[in-house]
């Protein structure tokens, strides 16, 4: 492994500590127990998108021959296998605590666990036990990336805390980060740089909205409460 490669592994966890510490002081998250739970689930969270490669190498999918193979595998091993991890612990663990109230507590907890997942993931996939040799930069984004999924599944299932249309807005929620993550992953599949960059200005956009948005609600019923 390179320099950056090891640079990428450190980027997760540093990235998850700050959140918490922010958290903390911005929104007044006391739950540490939960937080730090959050992350400890995304470490294990890996094992499926694991499963789901060792199944794709069994029946020979993993071998990239063509386009239509190459978005199977990007978007159903990779992208689906990676986010059903993440999306079990939400929406069966947290979601029911009486502290997750709503989208804010969503992304919040969404953003722990894809950032418990991303340790590992780039641990994996540096040593290449998941997939094929990856390059520099899928591994330096990869935090990142996860911060995006994790948003946009986050904001939907904690959307579902206070509406009837619960498994509508968690399975929007799954389906959304799972093609984001799908995109992502066969952006550097076909080295389409365009198709990258389209991901990535769409993605800056939908996370602004959607964490603006989930402020709003926070703080909204913050209001309501004090009335």
């Amino acid at each position: 492994m390179s320099g950056i490669d090891y640079l990428s592994l450190v980027i997760s966890p540093v990235v998850a500590i700050a959140l918490v510490l922010y958290m903390n002081y911005r929104f007044q998250v006391k739950s540490n127990k939960h937080m730090i739970n959050a992350i400890i689930f995304g470490l294990i969270s890996v094992v499926l998108v694991l499963a789901a490669q060792i199944l794709a190498e069994s029946f020979g999918l993993d071998s990239l021959r063509s386009l239509k193979r190459t978005a199977f595998y990007s978007f159903v091993i990779i992208g689906f296998s990676s986010e059903l991890g993440k999306f079990v612990f939400l929406r069966y663990y947290f979601l029911p605590k009486e502290n997750f109230t709503g989208p804010l507590d969503g992304i919040i907890y969404s953003i722990l666990i894809g950032l418990g997942f991303a340790t590992t993931a780039c641990i994996l996939l540096g040593f290449e036990v998941i997939g094929a040799r990856v390059n520099n930069l899928y591994l330096f984004l990869f935090g990142a990336a996860n911060i995006v999924f994790a948003i946009i599944m986050g904001f939907f299932v904690g959307l579902g805390k206070s509406r009837q249309n619960r498994f509508i807005d968690s399975m929007t929620g799954l389906f959304a980060a799972t093609f984001l993550h799908g995109l992502y992953a066969f952006s550097f599949a076909t080295r389409d740089n365009r198709l990258l960059i389209l991901f990535a200005i769409g993605s800056i956009v939908i996370v602004i909205l959607l964490s603006a948005k989930a402020i709003k609600i926070k703080e909204n019923d913050k209001y309501n409460m004090k009335e």
